[in-house]
């Protein structure tokens, strides 16, 4: 496979961090981007030490200019852009008859308003090199990718995630929408949902042991899920051997959603 140019949101979280080191090891160019930049460059350094190509931007996918601002980083570092892995994502939990409009804000802005930021700007720039290559005959641009990354919630919810959920399904829907948007530039967009996986709240020990045993014995498979396991179907969907799969969303949740009760209640 040809070396791509990918952005990777959220590399600061275990999940960013995985998925661009998945990323790496195809020989991919990688543009990585987070709020936090003192570890995004950490990353950014991790994948050059291992003889990878990376390039770290702080954003706010949020705000229109930070977006416009990644594209050109691409564009200026590495001349495409081919890929959006975008594993950013803001969780917030309150019963749902507690929650403020300020807070509904703030996570509609943060996952809703970056998801499509980033969705929007870089479909442009795929349609863009697409229309460029028409141009000249050669259909390179068959193979351009995105891939969103939700919870669970956005399929199976309860009262003390309901903005959050919300949120979640907002961005299958908008998946599905840039799916249709590119499928005639022979690009796609699909989703990876995720419940039961290790995540950075597991470092910084705001989730408890007790909570990570529940949350284990919540799983069909028994245990919990590793951010690469999660890295490797988002890297599945980005590649060829996926190029006929559009508008879906692929969960990887150690069979949760398998079973009638949610997981996510637990």
């Amino acid at each position: 496979m040809a070396s791509r140019t990918v952005i990777v949101t959220g590399v600061a979280g275990s999940l960013g961090r995985a998925v661009a080191h998945r990323f790496s090891k195809s020989s991919d160019k990688l543009i990585l981007t987070d709020r936090d930049r003192e570890r995004g460059e950490a990353v950014k350094e991790e994948i050059i030490a291992k003889g990878g190509q990376a390039t770290f931007i702080a954003a706010d996918l949020d705000q229109a200019l930070d977006v416009h601002n990644v594209i050109a980083e691409a564009l200026d570092s590495y001349g495409s852009v081919d890929i959006l892995a975008h594993t950013s994502s803001y969780f917030y939990s309150a019963p749902f008859l507690e929650t403020s409009e300020a807070h509904f804000d703030e996570v509609m802005d943060r996952n809703v308003r970056a998801a499509f930021l980033i969705n929007r700007a870089v479909a442009r720039q795929i349609i863009r090199q697409a229309e460029d290559i028409e141009e000249d005959g050669v259909d390179t641009a068959h193979g351009s990718a995105i891939v969103n990354v939700v919870s669970n919630d956005a399929v199976t919810a309860n009262a003390e995630d309901a903005i959050f959920a919300a949120s979640q399904g907002a961005i299958v829907q908008l998946t599905k929408a840039v799916a249709m948007t590119l499928s005639p530039y022979g690009a796609r967009a699909n989703a990876v949902g995720i419940s039961g996986v290790k995540g950075t709240l597991d470092e910084t020990q705001v989730v408890t042991a007790e909570q990570r045993k529940l949350s284990a014995e919540a799983t069909p498979m028994g245990r919990r899920g590793e951010p690469k396991e999660v890295a490797g179907a988002i890297h599945f969907l980005a590649a060829e051997e996926a190029s006929f799969i559009t508008g879906q969303v692929l969960f990887v949740d150690g069979g949760r959603l398998a079973i009638s009760k949610s997981a996510g209640q637990e």
